[in-house]
Parts: C-alpha cells; structure tokens; sequence
C-alpha cells in the first residue's frame, strides 16, 4: 500500500519517535481508586512470579499500527488531561509472535527471574536441577493466525475500547481479542506447559499535575483467570512442573492475574513490519504472575462493553520518561 501522506511516531515528549536507549527513571504509584471505570484491582498475593523480558535477549513485547494515517487500525492520538497527544498503536503481540522484519525467531517475551511463595513450583525445580531462568512467559495470536486478530483496540471508540477526557488526566484503555485467535502460556526451553485462559489487557495511565512525564504513572492489569497444562505435554519431567505449579495455584485460590506496575523504563526500540506498513515499537516486558481467588466484581466495567464486530484491543503504550537521543524518524 502507497502511503501518501506523512505521520509523526509519537513516544514519549518528543514530537516524533526517538531510537535510542532512555535512561532508566522510577514511574510513580498507580492509584487504583482513581478509575472511574475499570473496576479490576491487582492482587494481594503472597504467591507471585516476576518475569523480566530484555530486548538485548529477544524478548520484551511489542506494540503495532498501521503506518497509514487513513487506516482503521492504526490507533487513535491521547487527548487526556497532560497527555502528549501521541497515538496509542492499535495493536500488541509478545515477541516471539512479532511481525517485525526480519523475524525475531524468539519463544517467549519474557523468563523468571524470582518470586515469592509458589513453594512446590520452586521445590521442583531445585529437586530436578531446572533452570528458574528457562521458565519464559508470552502471549499473542496463535500460530497460523493472521496477526491482526492479537489483542487490539477493535472499533478504537471512546466510551467503548477506551475512557479519557480533556479534563482528566487518567485513561482507561481495553484491549481485548477473539479467545479463539490468541493465547498466553508459559514455557520451560522451547516447550509450552503451562495454558493461561483468556483475559483483556487494561491498561491504564495517569499522566499526572503537569505535562512532564515525571509524575506520570502506568499500569496494565487483567481479570483473574484459570491456568492449565498444555495440551499434548508428553515430558514426565515438565508434566511434573507444570503440576507443580498448578498446585500452588490451586492452593492460593485457584486463578491467577497478570500485573504491570510502576516499572521503570530500561530501553525503547523501533522497527518495520508487515511488509513495511507498520510500526513496530520493541519495549522491554517486567510482570508478575500472581496466584489468589477471584473476588465477585459487580461489573468490571461501568456500561456495555459490547463490541459487534470481531473482538479487539491492545496498544501497550510506553513514554520513556528521560530521553539522550536526538536521531528521529518520519513518515
């Protein structure tokens, strides 16, 4: 497709993208009592994995949109109360699932790197010589579907797929997808073992008393959700991990939820996909995985969250919050 008119990529304070590394700044505390709509709070857990994915390892997630400024799908610009303005990317898929060019040929977005509780989980990896750091996590379409069925912004409608106002500084985004199309698991190596069932992604941000990115603060958060051992697991020695974790789960109450919390940022990347119509922006991945029961929500949502149509969302958005590049680029 012929583009005939340019866009600016906007990341962060900058007008346009900027490609090189951030330097690494503390996000301030996400007030979850703020939303006015999401209604999903995280966790008090005392069962919790922390995954961190690197871009410098291949691996991070990534968020996309159609270079086009015409098209539907790429991602409507941020009009909240001390917001940049920037577009929030249509799109977002794990890495291992990318349609950067060239492909990453990666398995996951992110690997373990500690946690608290999940004693049989750990016990069992201490007790068979595994390695924490093998155990990697991602989501995204499944394999042989078309990567615009991964999470995203659906119809992009306010009100719908996403809350903000020009007179607050929060905004609520929903990115969701067709169970069917996509999927979210652990891995041990190269092999699947755990399935996590089906979850929007909220994300949400605060972008604080002045347009600086200092006081912003971020998060992403899902709904509480079952987890299960893949499919077809024929390995006795990772059948028996995939168990080992599913019975810390069960003992803290049976579901799990994703957090993304106040992490600060490491390293920004920017590249081309989908044949050269999208942009692709690489943000390296820190999350838990924590272990609880469900807690009865009236609504997760104030008003119908209905989409006709196909299922949608996601535009994971990062504002790096202290920038030394100066190189920019331009469409």
């Amino acid at each position: 497709m012929m583009r005939t008119s340019s866009v600016s990529i906007l990341i962060g304070l900058t007008a346009t993208l900027t490609v090189s590394a951030p330097i690494a700044a503390q996000a301030a505390s996400f007030n979850f009592d703020a939303l006015p709509n999401i209604k999903v709070r995280p966790l008090s857990s005392t069962n919790q994995l922390n995954f961190f994915g690197d871009l410098s390892t291949n691996q991070g997630y990534t968020a996309f949109f159609n270079l086009d400024p015409n098209a539907p799908d790429q991602g409507h610009r941020e009009i909240s109360l001390n917001s940049p303005g920037n577009i929030a990317p249509y799109y977002t898929t794990g890495r291992h699932a990318s349609i950067e060019d060239p492909s990453t040929n990666a398995n996951s977005s992110a690997s373990l790197t500690g946690g608290n509780g999940f004693t049989s989980f750990f016990s069992y990896l201490t007790n068979n010589n595994l390695d924490l750091s093998q155990i990697g996590f991602s989501y995204g379409q499944k394999e042989g579907v078309d990567f615009k069925k991964t999470w995203n912004f659906g119809e992009d409608k306010l009100g719908q797929d996403y809350f903000a106002s020009p007179t607050s500084t929060l905004e609520e985004r929903i990115y969701q997808a067709n169970p069917n199309d996509v999927e979210i698991f652990l891995t041990y190596g190269d092999t699947k073992i755990i399935d996590i069932g089906y979850t929007p992604f909220y994300s949400l941000f605060d972008y604080g008393a002045t347009t600086s990115t200092i006081d912003d603060a971020e998060a992403v958060i899902t709904e509480l959700v079952s987890a299960n051992t893949r499919s077809g697991l024929n390995d006795p020695l990772l059948a028996g991990l995939a168990n080992a974790f599913l019975k810390d789960v069960k003992k803290a109450g049976g579901k799990v939820q994703l957090v993304y919390e106040d992490f600060a940022v490491d390293d920004v990347g920017f590249t081309f996909g989908g044949g050269g119509e999208y942009g692709v922006v690489r943000l390296p991945f820190p999350l838990t995985i924590r272990a609880g029961a469900a807690v009865p929500e009236p609504s997760t949502v104030l008003g119908s969250l209905f989409l006709a149509g196909f299922f949608g969302t996601v535009a994971y958005r990062r504002r790096s919050r202290s920038q030394k590049s100066t190189k920019k680029l331009k469409f």
